[in-house]
């Protein structure tokens, strides 16, 4: 009430000055100011709309509440209905006499939006009201800078760059393995933040991401994300807009962070694996290389220095360690099985084996060959690295056995980050696959 007061002292003194010429113009730049500061409130609006515009609104918006918020919403609406946000910049054209047009440019979803009211004003006593308005339609002017013309978009060992169409549309393309992979998002003005994904229209490249027509843009904390869902509203892709570096160079780095860490060999020997090399007893004993193929992680890793570990491996995470299996070179460069097999077992009681989820985003997808019953501990570390304190039973004997779990009182205080909540997100839509979906099975 107070501020409403305010808002409308300030309408008077101003309205009480203004010259008769420049009136009417004055009465409709104060009007928008003023009564966007006041939230166009009941009976701000009653002040100054005659009865022929109120039962405009009533008619046209029938959606009044107690509140008055919803009588306003023409001014925050075009015609189909979209909310256009926050009026930042005003324009009063006279029309002719008694006839205005205001031009608004409006911010949502960090899209600027032009967009056109005619109003017809009367004189009442010693200032105006509005008596008759006619709302045009909006149009998007400025395309979102969330997703520039030109800005590369990270996903494993891939780099999509965007497209701004003129019809407001974007284009994302890239190169694998000399394929053109293309789609094509169309902003949901109905949906904050949000796109619909489709093919590129012509048939144009290959549409990998054609069961996830839903996507969300993030653009906050220094993190710019495409999240992309299915229909079930499950999170299937995160395309990274801040990521360094080349596509392949990005999934090389996260999977040396994922195979980082305190091992235990089958002699008894502790190894420390990080940033290519391996060192027993805080001594570099080997070195190893990533070994990808046509520009895709393979997970193999060449390894020199270690007599046992001499030679290719597949690295392959699981809950307890690493399983590394020999593999060797068929003359198409692919890397097949050839039986053997070392294990190394996680080392650290005071770290938590999956500890990376909350640093790195997931969407290398290497997470995708764990098996489902590594999945759900992985997520629920996660969990349990903020101190949930779990229900199941299986749960709270497998996590009560780490000196780092540390429950706290209230689940409801429990708030993973960013990149926590999204890997949890991933995680668990892997989870929901059918096996004849997934990488790999229980067995």
């Amino acid at each position: 009430m107070k501020k409403f007061l305010v808002c409308f002292l300030l309408l008077l003194a101003g309205f009480s000055a203004v010259r008769a010429d420049d009136g009417g113009k004055v009465f409709l730049e104060r009007f928008y100011q003023e009564g966007a500061e006041c939230w166009f409130d009941n009976g701000f609006l009653k002040k100054h709309l005659t009865q022929k515009a109120l039962k405009y609104l009533h008619d046209a918006y029938p959606y009044d509440d107690e509140a008055g918020d919803g009588l306003a919403m023409w001014l925050f609406y075009q015609e189909g209905g979209w909310d256009l946000g926050e009026l930042k910049e005003i324009k009063v054209d006279r029309l002719r006499e008694n006839t205005y047009r205001v031009t608004c440019h409006s911010r949502f979803n960090e899209d600027t939006y032009e967009y056109t009211v005619v109003f017809g004003l009367v004189r009442v006593v010693n200032t105006w009201k509005i008596d008759t308005m006619k709302p045009g339609k909006g149009d998007l002017v400025l395309s979102d800078p969330g997703i520039r013309n030109g800005s590369r978009w990270n996903i494993g060992p891939r780099d999509y760059t965007a497209k701004v169409n003129a019809d407001k549309t974007i284009t994302f393309s890239a190169m694998a393995e000399g394929e053109e992979l293309m789609f094509r998002l169309t902003p949901n003005y109905s949906r904050q933040n949000e796109y619909i994904l489709s093919d590129e229209p012509g048939g144009s490249g290959t549409n990998v991401f054609s069961n996830t027509p839903r996507v969300k843009l993030i653009d906050k904390y220094g993190t710019k994300l495409l999240c992309l869902y299915d229909q079930k509203g499950l999170l299937q892709h995160v395309l990274d807009g801040k990521a360094r570096g080349e596509g392949l160079d990005v999934a090389l780095d996260k999977w040396d962070i994922q195979l980082a860490g305190r091992y235990v060999d089958k002699y008894g020997d502790t190894l420390q694996i990080s940033n290519g090399t391996i060192y027993e007893k805080g001594v570099a004993r080997a070195e190893y290389k990533h070994l990808p193929f046509n520009g895709t992680v393979t997970g193999v890793i060449g390894i020199r220095g270690l007599t046992n570990l001499e030679g290719m491996w597949e690295a392959v995470i699981t809950l307890d360690g690493l399983t590394l299996y020999e593999v060797e070179e068929d003359e198409y460069g692919i890397y097949h099985r050839k039986g053997n097999q070392e294990q190394l077992t996680w080392a650290r009681n005071d770290f938590p084996r999956f500890n990376y989820t909350w640093t790195i985003l997931l969407n290398d997808g290497q997470f995708r060959r764990l098996k489902k019953s590594t999945l759900r501990i992985m997520r629920n570390e996660i969990l349990a690295r903020n101190g949930y304190r779990f229900q199941s039973k299986d749960l709270q004997e497998y996590f009560a056995k780490w000196s780092w779990y540390q429950p706290i009182e209230s689940n409801n205080d429990v708030k993973p980050n960013e990149i926590e909540m999204l890997n949890l997100e991933l995680i668990k839509a892997e989870e929901a696959k059918t096996d004849d979906m997934r990488y790999v099975t229980e067995k």
